[in-house]
C-alpha cells in the first residue's frame, strides 16, 4: 500500500511539479537552440570579416564586425530593385489575397446561396489537384499576363487553405449581429466592411501574415514567369549562389560574392520578417483555432 502510494506521489510529482517542469523546459530550450541558431548563424555571418569567417570551420558567436556587405547590397542597384519588387509583390499580393480570401469565405459560409456548396467545390479541387508547371504557364501566356507584375498576384489572388479556415470562423459568427444590421438598412457590402471586417481580427491577421510570407519566400515560379526586371529579392539571392557555384566548378572563386555577402543578402530578407512576426504573432494560433469548435 504505501509503496503505491509512493508510486503514485512520484507521478503526480513528475508530471507536474518541479522535476516535470525542468523537464520540459530543457526540451523547450534544446527546441529552440536546435532551431534558432541557423537564424543566428545567417546574421553572424553577414557582420563578419571573411577573412576572420574562412579562419574557422566552426563559429559559435561572430568574430570581428563589418557593414562592408550590407554597403555593397545597397551599391547593387540590381538587389535593391528587387528588393523593391519584393515589398511592392507582398503589400498588393497580401491586400488581395486577404479581401477576397475573405470576401468569398463570407459569401459561401453566412448566407444560403443557391449552388454554394458547388461553388465551394471548385476550392477542393486545386487543393488535391495540380496540373503542373507547363500547363500553368501556358494558362498565364493564354491570358497574356506572363512578363507583368500581375501573373505573381492573379494566380493566388483567393488562397484555397485559407479559405476553408475563414469559411469555418466566420460560420459561427452571430447571426442575430447581421439581421439586426440588415432591419437597420444596411447592405451586404456595408455589412462585411463595417461589421464581418473589424470584428474577424485575428483570421484576417493570420491569412495577411502567411500570405505576405509567401510573396516574400517565393522564387521559384518568378524566375520562369517574368524577366529579369521584375525578379524580387530572393531571386537575386538565388542567382548569387548559382553564380558562385559556377565560379567553384570552374576552379577561380567569386572575390565579390564571398559566403559572408550571400549572408548579407538573406539578413535583409529575414529581418523584416523578425520584426513583423512578433506583432500578429498573438493572432496565429487564435485564428487557427476560432471556428473549430462550435457551441
Amino acid at each position: 500500500m504505501n509503496l503505491s502510494l509512493k508510486g503514485e506521489r512520484f507521478k503526480v510529482g513528475f508530471r507536474g511539479g518541479p522535476i516535470g517542469y525542468l523537464i520540459i523546459h530543457f526540451i523547450l530550450l534544446a527546441a529552440i537552440i536546435v532551431t534558432a541558431y541557423p537564424l543566428f548563424y545567417i546574421l553572424f555571418t553577414s557582420v563578419m570579416p571573411f577573412e576572420n569567417f574562412i579562419k574557422s570551420n566552426i563559429h559559435l558567436l561572430p568574430s570581428g564586425f563589418t557593414l562592408v556587405y550590407f554597403q555593397n547590397i545597397f551599391s547593387n542597384m540590381n538587389l535593391v530593385h528587387g528588393f523593391l519588387n519584393s515589398i511592392y509583390r507582398t503589400v498588393t499580393g497580401t491586400a488581395l489575397t486577404v479581401t477576397c480570401t475573405m470576401m468569398a469565405a463570407y459569401a459561401l459560409s453566412i448566407y444560403k446561396l443557391r449552388f454554394g456548396r458547388f461553388l465551394s467545390g471548385f476550392f477542393l479541387i486545386p487543393m488535391f489537384f495540380n496540373a503542373g508547371l507547363i500547363p500553368f504557364y501556358l494558362t498565364m501566356n493564354a491570358y497574356g499576363i506572363t512578363n507583368t507584375f500581375w501573373v505573381l498576384i492573379l494566380p493566388g489572388v483567393c488562397s484555397p487553405m485559407w479559405f476553408f479556415i475563414a469559411k469555418a470562423n466566420l460560420a459561427t459568427y452571430s447571426r442575430e449581429i447581421l439581421e439586426a444590421a440588415k432591419i437597420d438598412g444596411a447592405g451586404q457590402v456595408r455589412i462585411f466592411w463595417r461589421i464581418v471586417w473589424p470584428t474577424n481580427t485575428p483570421i484576417i491577421a493570420i491569412v495577411g501574415l502567411m500570405t505576405g510570407l509567401g510573396h516574400w519566400n517565393e522564387y521559384f515560379t518568378t524566375r520562369i514567369l517574368v524577366k529579369k526586371d521584375l525578379w524580387t529579392a530572393p531571386v537575386y539571392l538565388y542567382s548569387i549562389l548559382q553564380e558562385q557555384k559556377l565560379f567553384a566548378e570552374l576552379g577561380r572563386g567569386n572575390i565579390l560574392n564571398p559566403l559572408s555577402y550571400q549572408a548579407a543578402v538573406a539578413a535583409c530578407l529575414i529581418v523584416p520578417i523578425i520584426f513583423i512576426y512578433p506583432f500578429l504573432q498573438r493572432y496565429v494560433v487564435s485564428g487557427l483555432t476560432e471556428g473549430s469548435v462550435k457551441g
